[in-house]
């Protein structure tokens, strides 16, 4: 599927790799982009810290849970208004994250 995920001010184009807020392009880095793919691909549903890792970084990978959190932390900081306060991507505490819708 070929049409961008939108939630909010938030577009996602999983298609051409590009993330807008605002309608201004956001960069993010390759695993950034990742981590939000996969999310989005989800989106309203929570996602393990293992089912992301496992995704995103492959199977070797799905106990290291602070590169997730590395992750996500910089996603807080390029896409949330207030990154103190996350409203778009949510923590379920000792589950995972999930992308509000």
């Amino acid at each position: 599927d070929q049409t961008p995920i939108v939630c909010g001010a938030l577009e996602i184009d999983l298609f051409r790799h590009r993330v807008c807020r605002d309608g201004d392009e956001v960069h993010l880095t390759p695993k950034e982009f990742a981590v939000l793919a996969e999310l989005a691909r989800h989106a309203g549903r929570v996602l393990t810290h293992k089912q992301i890792l496992r995704a995103v970084w492959g199977q070797a990978h799905e106990g290291n849970v602070d590169y997730l959190r590395v992750a996500i932390r910089a996603l807080r900081h390029k896409l949330e208004p207030d990154p103190a306060t996350p409203a778009l991507i949510l923590n379920e505490p000792a589950v995972g994250y999930r992308l509000a819708v």
